[in-house]
This record gives C-alpha cells, structure tokens and sequence, in this order.
C-alpha cells in the first residue's frame, strides 16, 4: 500500500512538473530576448535552444548581408509555443512583437519578422512584415515562400534548413531574381487601377479640352477669349490636380507636336471655321504695375485669305517670384558605434505578411 502511494505521489510531482514546463515555454512578447540588444551581430532568438549553431550562425550571417546591401532588417524567432490565452493568433503575437522590438528603420520600414512555433500540434511559420517591405514582400509571395521553399524542411523536422531556405529566396525577391515572382501576376490590382486612372483621366482632359475650344469659337468676342485662354485656369487646373500624370502627358505632347495653347478661330471676312491663328507672340502695349492691369497686342491672321486682326487685350499683374538659393545638405547615419549592442530602426508593421500551419 505504501508502494503504490509513493508510485501516485510521484506520478503527480511528473504531471505538475510537465505542466510548469509547459507554462514556462508559452511565451509572451515581453519574454523573448531582443537578442540584438545584447550583441548587433546577431539577429536570431533562439531561447529553448531548438535550432544548431551552425543553422544559428548562418542565418546571423545572412541576416546581416540583407541590413547591409538591402536596408532589409530581419529578425528571426524561434520558439515552441505561445500564450494562446494573452494572444488571438500567431499573427497577432507577432505583429505585437515586431512592433515592441521596432524592426527595420524608422524612415524605410523595411522590416520582417520570422517567426517559427514548433510545438506539436501548434507548428506554424509566420512572416511579418514592416510598410516599406510589403510592397516588394506581398502577402502572396510571403505565402508562395513559406509553402514552397520553407515546408518542405520545416514538416522533416529540419528547422534552420527551412528557415535557410526562406531567407536565401527572400534576398532573391528583393534583388528580383526570385522563381516565385513568376507566379505573382504580372500587374497587380493596384497597378490596373492606376493605368485605368492615367488613361481615363487623359481622355477626360482632351474632351474638356476640345469643349473650352469650341466655346472660345463660339464666344461674343473670339479674339480675346482666345488670347486669354489659358490651359491651366480654371477647369484646366482642377483637371492638372485630379489627373496629374495625366495632363503633363498631355502638356509634353502639345510641347512636342508643337500645339498653340491658343485655339484656331473662325474668320470673319471669308466665314472659313479654323482658319485663324495667332500669327506671333503678343507684343506688350502697357506694362502691368500694382494695382493696375496691362495692354498686349494680338496679331491674328486667317490662313485662308490672309485678313489680319489685331486685338488690344488686358492682363493682369503678376508679383514676381524671387529667386532665393538654397543649400542642401545630406544626412547620413552610422551603423554600429558599439562593439556588442545594436538595435532596430523603430520600424513598424500594419499586419502584412502570412503564417502557414504544418
């Protein structure tokens, strides 16, 4: 009886001893190491030990080629599981995390996250991923990389190889050689959206374009809406602020096609519809001062029968712009500074990236 006794006590001191030690190794963000504090050559956190040093030392290495030739700051976590209970999602925790640690710099944000749960049952690799570095890093290709190069090790059980593998293809997506950009398509949504934009806004432009001209024909006194029809007044500059890019393609084919600003005109002696054009530029009558406007004569001539119009047009005063030189100056930043210490940019991450269990 005492046997058995002594064989349950110690079952219970087993149990709650597996228990503790599950407790301990549910992290929470604020107890993985920030190993980067400690040492700025070292970029994975590895506190259970699960990695080999030699997978330790090479991901280190690799992790610092991409700081230093892509402004690409990388951490990468490795742990067995996490407080499912403080956290929704591994999502969750590591978004929280790289935005505690502040990976990638302050100004670029190109930062990521890799974080890799390797517990039974709770496996899963995640890639969070700063503003600046989503767009090169999609949520796409962060997937496309986690179940194509990375799951086949991960799934063996052959951790630092898969994280390997992840970070060797995301320096190929970066320097854009990557396979994986094949099967991304090859113009996103956004893309469309500002072709459909630029294109739109283009015919949009020369339709508003061919009315103000038409109405300058039919206006009381042609000649002098003419001469004061500007490209961007009015309309025309609501239209240059909705379709920039737009109207300066329009502005660089009317510089190069050679396109008057100045619509062609109806003739009054021969009645012939466009024949009329400014003949040269205007010449100054009365300089505009301050408070008073200025005369500027205009010389049409019809190049059908050569009748010639001359039009006397005011203007307004135009406060000259001064012309004040500027110095500018770079500024640059020093990495290291300290033999062992670093630290993060003060980046930060709105939830881009993926996470795949297996």
């Amino acid at each position: 009886m005492k046997i058995k006794l002594e064989i349950i006590v110690l079952v219970c001191l087993l149990a709650l001893s597996s228990a503790a030690a599950e407790t301990r190794h549910r992290y929470r963000v604020q107890d993985v190491p920030n190993v980067q504090l400690q040492d700025y050559t070292r970029y994975v956190s590895d506190p259970e030990n699960i990695l080999e040093i030699k997978d330790i030392t090479l991901l280190d290495e690799k992790a610092a080629e991409l700081r230093d030739s892509l402004d690409l700051q990388t951490s990468i976590v490795v742990l067995p599981h996490i407080d499912n209970e403080e956290y929704g999602s591994a999502r969750d925790f590591a978004n929280q995390l790289f935005n505690t640690w502040g990976i990638g710099d302050k100004e670029t944000n190109r930062g990521l996250l890799i974080l890799l749960l390797t517990a039974e049952g709770e496996r899963e690799i995640v890639f969070e991923t700063g503003y600046g570095t989503e767009e090169t890093l999609t949520d796409g290709l962060c997937q496309l990389i986690q179940t194509k190069k990375m799951l086949p090790f991960l799934k063996e059980g052959e951790y630092g190889k898969g994280l390997i593998a992840g970070v060797e293809e995301i320096e190929k997506v970066f320097k854009g050689s990557s396979e994986l950009l094949l099967k991304d398509p090859l113009m996103s949504q956004e893309v469309w959206i500002v072709i459909i934009w630029i294109v739109g806004g283009l015919i949009i432009v020369l339709i508003v374009e061919k009315i103000r001209k038409k109405r300058i024909v039919a206006s009381e006194n042609q000649y002098v809406s003419a001469a004061k029809y500007d490209s961007l007044s009015g309309i025309g500059c609501v239209m240059a602020i909705l379709f920039l890019p737009s109207y300066l393609i329009f502005m660089i084919y009317k510089e190069i096609a050679k396109k008057s600003d100045i619509p062609k005109l109806n003739c009054e002696k021969c009645h012939a519809k466009g024949t009329v054009i400014l003949r040269n530029e205007p010449q100054v009558v009365q300089k505009a001062i301050p408070g008073q406007n200025g005369l500027k004569h205009y010389h049409f001539i019809c190049k059908a029968c050569n009748y010639e119009h001359k039009e006397l047009v005011s203007y307004e005063y135009e406060k000259p712009q001064s012309k004040s030189g500027s110095s500018s100056s770079s500024t640059y930043r020093k990495s290291g500074g300290s033999t062992w210490g670093g630290s993060w940019g003060g980046g930060s991450s709105g939830g881009g990236g993926s996470s795949t269990k297996f």
